[in-house]
């Protein structure tokens, strides 16, 4: 059986024009996508073979190792001129230029951006849902049970010594004659001394129910834990209001969205990536396709590496999920490569989760790619709470800036880059 050629790849015979390998290489590349049914590897597949038909040197070259007798044909040469060539070839020319040689990638760039943008368009375009309003935070019981029960521990103790100290006053008071003027036997007989007992006990009573409501006021108010209830009631009242500006913006995108939603789906069906498809998706799924496209920018950028670098596109790292858009090591360490609307992501802790999950100390740089070709690129800024220098660049910049070198940082050894490259390796998976 005859081993594949690239030609077969794509479809197109070998006699094919530039013009026509093209039309097969864009037919091929809708079929074997694998949002329309094609598989990973065929895509790679057709992609390789375009990258070597595609420029006319290689494509020579190609022709010459895995089609022979068809190139020599197409040359009109005899038996012995390709003998002749072969000989040729086999020497090395005085002026013949080197080969360009590219970086080493992984994975599918936007792969994961667009299968979220098919997903949520796929179930708004078959049960739209509003958003759901946030829950109110729940009640904190806290300070009105800590009150309560102090108010009763605080009373029974101060019940006791009031209660003690109020009948031994009496006592005194009465056996010295000065409480009352009736006589000593009159005091003690029991018509009078049980109304009296009970009087004494209710004053008692009142007074120390009192003076403790008044105690564990006081403590309360000075104490940590109610400190502490006022400030998580503080934070979730934030919280809250926060969760419902945000519903607010949401509930105002849905009812635009359900506007254009179609009543028939099936064209976006059909064809989920056309203009008009585009045009009717949701607010959070026309997101996501910006975001895959950006990256899928940003990997023909990194593209033009050399083949000192190897890179990872749309991948997570680690236990946690990390999840980075670009991942490269070159001879200078280990760069995390970002469109610019996802640095928000990465101010809090996002990149020492990211370090951590790869099992370096930290990253070498970031690189913020800015697609508005009349950004200008900014000047190095730390990111991070373990300070990271960070760029931004144009996309036209970035094989340049990280290929010719960063000033200022330095070129790693071979088997230090070798190493890195297989720790990174170990680490991701492909989102």
């Amino acid at each position: 059986m005859s081993r594949e050629t690239y030609y077969d790849v794509l479809g197109a015979p070998h006699t094919s024009t530039a013009d026509d390998l093209k039309r097969a290489y864009r037919r091929a590349l809708r079929s074997s996508h694998p949002d329309v049914g094609g598989s990973a590897d065929s895509f790679r597949r057709v992609q390789e073979a375009w990258a070597v038909l595609s420029d006319a040197a290689s494509r020579a070259e190609y022709d010459r190792l895995h089609l022979p007798q068809a190139s020599a044909r197409a040359r009109g040469e005899t038996r012995g001129e390709r003998s002749s060539s072969r000989r040729a070839a086999r020497e090395p020319a005085a002026n013949a230029t080197a080969t360009p040689t590219f970086a080493t990638t992984h994975g599918h760039p936007g792969g994961f951006s667009r299968a979220r943008y098919l997903d949520i368009s796929r179930e708004w375009m078959l049960s739209p849902q509003p958003p759901t309003a946030p829950a109110k935070p729940p009640r904190i019981p806290h300070e009105h049970d800590r009150f309560l029960h102090m108010w009763g521990v605080v009373c029974l103790q101060l019940l006791v010594p009031f209660t003690l100290g109020f009948i031994g006053l009496v006592l005194l008071l009465g056996l010295q004659g000065t409480l009352t003027s009736l006589p000593l036997d009159v005091v003690w007989s029991p018509e009078f001394l049980v109304p009296a007992a009970g009087a004494v006990a209710a004053v008692v009573f009142l007074v120390a129910f009192l003076c403790g409501g008044v105690i564990a006021t006081m403590r309360l108010g000075t104490s940590p834990a109610r400190a502490e209830v006022r400030r998580v009631r503080a934070r979730n009242r934030e919280l809250y209001a926060k969760l419902q500006a945000e519903h607010r913006i949401a509930m105002q995108e849905f009812v635009h969205d359900f506007e254009r939603r179609p009543v028939n789906p099936t064209a976006f069906f059909r064809s989920p990536y056309s203009p008009d498809s585009v045009e009717v998706a949701p607010m959070a799924a026309r997101i996501e396709l910006a975001r895959a496209l950006t990256q899928e920018q940003i990997a023909v950028a990194l593209k033009r590496l050399s083949a000192e670098f190897t890179v990872w596109h749309d991948v997570r790292v680690g236990d946690w999920g990390a999840y980075a858009s670009h991942l490269a090591v070159g001879p200078q360490g280990l760069f995390l490569i970002e469109p610019l609307s996802e640095r928000p992501r990465l101010v809090g802790s996002g990149l020492d989760q990211l370090a951590d999950a790869i099992g370096v100390a930290g990253l070498t740089g970031i690189l913020f790619v800015d697609l508005d070709p009349a950004a200008v690129n900014a000047p190095p800024a730390k990111l991070g709470d373990r300070p990271v220098l960070s760029w931004r660049v144009g996309p036209h910049r970035l094989a340049p800036m990280l290929g010719g070198g960063i000033y200022g940082i330095e070129r790693g050894e071979p088997w230090e880059v070798r190493q890195l490259v297989e720790r990174v390796g170990r680490r991701v998976a492909f989102a």
